[in-house]
């Protein structure tokens, strides 16, 4: 039987990440590693948008099947850094970096996903999402814990409180945790236990915290960070048919099924609205 520190670390630390985009960096975790039906193995990293936005551009390109001008998405590949330990705290460097895809982006949400190219092989360590159908078992003054590459450090964690959980930024909402948090620390981890599945379970992702200014300096306030509630990351997920990810009853398959017909969907559209071809729904 484990320890619970050896657990803390396989649950909290080892699934947490650096991540790189073409500048600006800052934290992963790890969500999703398994093969699908054909045997290739499928690694998704969660991660806040503003980590990666310089790897999305939007340029305006001529569409050869539309046959137009139009404004188009051109996204870049990140880098994921995975860490190996000893003794299990000791953190001895490096145990991989991964070119990364970006599968699915919300810059309003600001939560992104990712996908390491490495489909030979999966990655041991999985963070466990908290239920979708749960959330009302969570409470302010629940014990937290924060990890991610704090600074551009190796993964370090905090450990704090839910402190609040009716914060609105941007229209979107926050909760806030007093497991203290700085830049580099956005699209990690925070965790709550859970007493009745024995584990830890990936609550949200840090993403913002509070600064206050004095004078010509900006202070930031650690112990009053902001991250983005699980409830936002399943609407992402599902949204963008990625359901397998949490849900044991899709498979991969289904899911890029799902997703290839609205994407063909959109392109109908897209192409009706130039004149080239009716909406599928008008062609019956």
């Amino acid at each position: 039987m484990m320890s619970t520190i050896q657990v803390r670390h396989e649950q909290m630390l080892y699934p947490t990440v650096r991540v790189r985009g073409q500048k600006a960096g800052g934290s992963g975790t790890v969500l999703y590693s398994a093969p699908d039906a054909a045997g290739k193995f499928h690694t998704i990293i969660a991660t806040c948008e503003h980590v990666i936005d310089d790897l999305i551009k939007v340029e305006k390109k001529w569409d050869p099947i539309a046959k137009v001008d139009r404004r188009m998405e051109i996204l870049g590949k990140g880098s994921v850094e995975f860490f190996y330990y000893e003794h299990l705290s000791r953190c001895k460097g490096s145990s991989g970096q991964h070119k990364a895809e970006i599968l699915a982006y919300d810059k309003d949400e600001d939560i992104a996903i990712m996908e390491i190219e490495r489909a030979e092989t999966p990655i041991e360590f999985v963070a466990s999402l908290y239920p979708r159908d749960q959330t009302e078992s969570i409470h302010v003054l629940d014990e937290l814990f924060c990890v991610g590459a704090a600074m551009g450090h190796e993964p370090i964690c905090t450990v704090g409180t839910l402190s609040f959980m009716d914060e609105e930024i941007d229209g979107k909402e926050y909760w806030m945790s007093t497991a203290q948090s700085i830049f580099g620390n956005s699209g990690g981890s925070v965790y709550r236990y859970s007493e009745e599945r024995e584990r830890y379970e990936f609550l949200g992702m840090p993403a913002r915290i509070t600064v206050a200014m004095y004078g010509w300096s900006a202070d930031a306030i650690t112990h009053m960070g902001f991250f983005v509630p699980i409830t936002r990351i399943y609407d992402l997920l599902e949204r963008n048919h990625y359901e397998f990810i949490y849900d044991s009853s899709k498979t991969y398959e289904q899911c890029v099924e799902e997703r290839e017909a609205e994407q063909d969907k959109e392109r109908r559209l897209i192409l009706a609205q130039v004149g080239e071809l009716e909406p599928e729904s008008k062609s019956r």
